[in-house]
């Protein structure tokens, strides 16, 4: 896992400008109506950036999007600054510290929902696959889970920005092979043979495809833009955040589902799941797999991600299909369409009313369910926050307000469906 390029923080989560803002508002308003956690995570959004966050008007006005990009609290801003000096400037203790911390969410991971554990096979060997691998504690937990496993990783090389692998003795040891390479440029992987000779960066595509062939039980998308990654001045189409966000999502989502093994596990690390973005993706894997959304509970909580666990995959099943179809299409739209977040936007982010009203009329209700714990979780770690503005105004949010929401509150156990 690592740290976005954009401002990151408790309103705005990690990640780039959001580029759909039509369908996420209609998204937002349909969780205003069914989720009252919702209305109060808004509502701390607006004491921490209360003037990039206009108080929303109801369906019958217009539609106001509510995940602001900068800060009006000098002392939020001030404390996720520092936390992006601390990532990019890390010392060996430092990376250390962020490896054992990747570790724990990943165990407890496994505790809310059995993603890292493997069921044992009499004919197969547990295989486990980690896409943006670097530095490892996902991985490592993985491992501890289930340690006669094999672990195959894809990461960015430190000599361009990635981070160091911290898994011990990962270098000896014959049950572990990492592939260093910029996953988002695996051109022939991602369904691209034929490279424009005007493209910026059209010798740095591959047609290698690591580990293909293979088959793997476990499969971790975990992957960020690095503000530390050297992406070449020269590529003006990869200084976009919301562009280069999508192109990774989209080529760890595509290489994920042609590896996994039937019946296998998919962990993808998304963000803000009130957007069209984050539903959008969460339902097209609802179409191939069991899901469960998952946050952790002792770190990044004031951060909107989040992760989505899918369980027995069905990678050859016709949906399935259709998403590595549509993700493709989106990595070449955002690798070689136009140059600015507008073009990217109407190029693959636009989809109109009716479409929106149809996924959540089919699938709203379900996400609603999933998304709760995600956003108590949220809205909980704001309220406690030092530079939540108003915290001391706690009685607007007692008698459990949102804190217990869903099915066992933010800790209980998901339910897959």
């Amino acid at each position: 896992m690592a740290e976005a390029t954009s401002r990151s923080g408790p309103a705005g989560g990690s990640g780039p400008v959001d580029i759909t803002p039509r369908p996420t508002a209609l998204v937002q308003e349909y969780l205003r109506k069914h989720l009252r956690v919702f209305c109060e995570l808004q509502e701390l959004q607006r004491l921490v950036c209360p003037k990039s966050c206009p108080p929303f008007r109801p369906l019958s006005g217009q539609l106001t999007i509510l995940h602001p990009q900068g800060w009006e609290n000098e002392q939020g801003d001030a404390y996720f600054q520092q936390q992006r000096q601390r990532a990019d400037h890390a010392d060996d203790m430092a990376k250390l510290a962020f490896f054992d911390h990747m570790r724990h969410i990943g165990a407890e991971m496994d505790q809310a929902t059995s993603a890292l554990t493997i069921a044992p096979s009499a004919t197969t060997r547990p295989a486990i696959l980690d896409l943006c691998m670097a530095p490892g504690g996902f991985s490592y937990a993985a491992l501890l889970h289930n340690p006669t496993a094999e672990l195959c990783g894809v990461t960015l090389p430190p000599s361009q920005g990635g981070h160091d692998l911290l898994i011990p003795d990962w270098a000896s040891s014959p049950d572990i092979s990492v592939s260093f390479r910029d996953i988002t440029m695996l051109a022939s992987e991602l369904g691209v043979d034929a490279i424009p000779p005007t493209h910026p960066d059209a010798a740095a595509f591959s047609r290698d495809r690591p580990f293909a062939g293979r088959q793997f039980d476990l499969v971790f998308c975990d992957g960020q833009v690095l503000r530390t990654h050297d992406r070449g001045a020269h590529a003006a189409y990869r200084a976009s955040p919301a562009r280069e966000a999508a192109r990774l999502l989209t080529a760890q989502l595509v290489l994920a589902l042609q590896r996994i093994r039937p019946g296998g596990t998919l962990v993808a690390l998304l963000h803000r799941a009130g957007t069209w973005h984050a539903l959008a993706v969460v339902h097209a894997v609802a179409g191939f797999a069991d899901v469960a959304l998952f946050k952790p509970a002792r770190a990044h909580r004031t951060r909107s991600s989040f992760y989505l666990v899918a369980r027995n995959v069905r990678p050859e099943s016709a949906a399935a299909r259709e998403a590595v179809a549509a993700w493709k299409a989106r990595w070449r739209a955002a690798t070689f369409g136009g140059e600015d977040d507008g073009d990217l936007a109407e190029v693959f982010g636009h989809v109109e009313d009716d479409g929106v009203e149809a996924v959540l009329k089919a699938f709203g209700p379900r996400y609603a369910e999933l998304a709760e714990p995600v956003f108590a979780v949220q809205a909980e770690a704001l309220r406690r926050a030092p530079f939540v503005r108003g915290r001391n105004q706690r009685g607007r949010w007692s008698a459990g307000a949102g804190a217990g929401a869903g099915p066992g509150g933010p800790a209980g156990r998901p339910s897959w469906r």
